[in-house]
């Protein structure tokens, strides 16, 4: 017998020492998880910050070329078409070009597409029928248009248009200005940012126009997204940030992407999830080499400490499992001490216990008291018909119902004797005491348990009720609130039964009878 309690003190201790290397384990993967989910919340934060600080450059850049477009506008209101006039106005397209970066162009066309006006040395006179020009020709409108990239006409380089509308005096169109933007003004700004390896930037127009990407592939300008996953989310919110696997290259990315407020555009930042965990991923590896060795030294150390002090173990095991079993007992003990063994409510031990300190609380703080007794009625026919077996089941039903309707803390239900029980209501006035005494009738009825001796032809309960509301300083016997509410429950009986009556009783509050229906 001692050898066992040892192999069992020993593997107890082994357990603890595997337990210990579990919970290291456990804490290292919450730590590793926690670590993953903040390298992605804050890649996110910065896409999201990235992206903001894109869209007000794409604003910025497109609003400087806009003040320009106004500016040639107002010098063909105003300079006319004569020679000086359009002098005059060429030289401010020219200042304008050399004074604004991003600027690679601007041209003048007349109502028939015709070129009249140039930022070049030289005027080409060409025609042109431009989404812009048949846009500004189809629609008259304040605002600025942007039109899908396009190749160059003068340099072969990409530019993104922007144009506006020329009227004549009658408000008639009478042709367009339009700016060609180079895109590498947009190539050498996004090159700052630093995106990973196979991270992406997408600048475009809101109906699903790619006008730059970088790093810049062969197929992204003027790329049609329309039908893309990115732009289902951008014509639903303004902002926002979604994680997606691309159907080109199958990389996983955290998109985050933002409208520009001035223009129809936007800018999406995609960071690949293997560049955001590539740092998360190295001390992990790191991290759990640690951890492998540290589990393995304290599997080690532990064993070697299970065999010093076996012995020992086995003696405070078998301390604790005789304090362990005595705590059991006692508490059984306790347990089967108060409550009853059938109907496994309080019993009448407990119950007189627990009144005498009530009304000793009572007389103290002066609150309110109720007393209630229950008795089945005609409980003696019940077990003649049925049989004690089913008389048995019966008060377990009827306890049960009782126990549902007292269910405040503090509330108690004892059986106070073969089919009697009683309910101590602290904290309960006589007006509360004759609802609760109505429904404990009503949850018996509800039972509809079968009782051909009854009346009624099914289990009932007769009530009496005994409410002391200000005890304090009156010495109130637990023998007489008992027998206050014993008077109120025959009372009961003797109208009839399956009722709840309050008792009338000097030093208590007075109610009127509560009656239930038969």
């Amino acid at each position: 017998m001692p050898e066992h309690r040892i192999q069992r003190a020993s593997r107890t201790a082994k357990l603890f020492v595997v337990v210990v290397c579990l919970i290291i384990l456990l804490l290292e993967a919450w730590s590793a998880w926690r670590a993953y989910e903040v390298a992605l919340d804050e890649a996110t934060r910065d896409a999201s910050n990235m992206a903001l600080a894109l869209t007000q450059q794409a604003d910025q850049t497109f609003k400087e070329v806009d003040v320009v477009l106004l500016g040639v506008q107002e010098h063909l209101d105003y300079d006319g078409t004569k020679s000086a006039g359009r002098q005059r106005t060429h030289d401010f397209m020219v200042t304008s070009v050399a004074a604004v970066p991003q600027l690679a162009m601007l041209m003048v066309y007349d109502e028939t597409g015709l070129a009249v006006g140039t930022s070049q040395a030289t005027l080409e006179h060409r025609y042109i029928q431009d989404d812009y020009f048949l846009h500004h020709q189809r629609l008259r409108t304040n605002h600025a248009y942007l039109g899908k990239p396009m190749r160059s006409r003068v340099s072969g380089q990409w530019v993104v248009t922007m144009s506006r509308r020329i009227n004549h005096p009658d408000g008639s169109f009478a042709g367009v200005v339009v700016a060609d933007i180079d895109l590498s003004h947009f190539q050498r700004y996004y090159e700052q940012f630093a995106i990973g390896r196979n991270g992406a930037i997408l600048f475009g127009l809101n109906e699903g126009t790619v006008i730059y990407r970088q790093p810049l592939l062969s197929y992204s300008i003027g790329l049609d997204i329309s039908k893309s996953l990115l732009q289902q989310y951008l014509t639903k919110s303004e902002q926002g940030s979604f994680e997606m696997r691309s159907p080109r290259d199958d990389i996983e990315r955290l998109t985050s992407f933002q409208h520009c407020n001035l223009y129809p555009l936007f800018v999406a930042v995609a960071l690949a999830k293997d560049d955001i965990l590539e740092d998360w991923s190295r001390r992990v590896w790191i991290r759990g080499i640690a951890v492998l060795l540290l589990l393995i030294v304290i599997g080690y150390g532990g064993n070697r400490l299970v065999a010093q002090v076996a012995g020992r173990e086995t003696a405070e095991l078998e301390a604790i499992t005789a304090r362990t079993e005595l705590e059991r007992l006692y508490r059984t003990l306790e347990a089967q001490s108060q409550k009853d063994g059938l109907t496994d409510v309080f019993n009448r031990r407990y119950f007189d216990a627990a009144l005498t300190a009530e009304l000793a609380r009572l007389n103290r703080s002066g609150e309110s008291l109720s007393l209630i007794m229950v008795d089945v009625d005609h409980f003696k026919r019940y077990n003649d018909t049925y049989g004690h077996a089913a008389g048995d089941i019966c008060l377990k039903q009827v306890a049960a119902a009782l126990n549902g309707v007292a269910r405040r803390q503090g509330d108690i239900v004892a059986r106070y004797g073969g089919e009697e029980f009683a309910l101590i209501l602290p904290n309960c006035n006589a007006a509360s005491a004759a609802a609760i005494s109505g429904r404990l009738v009503q949850a018996v009825r509800a039972l509809r348990i079968p009782h051909e001796g009854s009346p009624v032809g099914q289990v009932t309960i007769s009530v009496g009720a005994a409410s002391l509301a200000s005890g304090k300083g009156a010495q109130v016997d637990a023998r007489d609130l008992i027998d206050s509410a014993d008077a109120a429950l025959y009372r009961a009986k003797e109208q009839g039964r399956d009722r709840a009556i309050q008792h009338e009783y000097p030093r208590l509050t007075l109610l009127s009878d509560h009656t239930g229906s038969r």
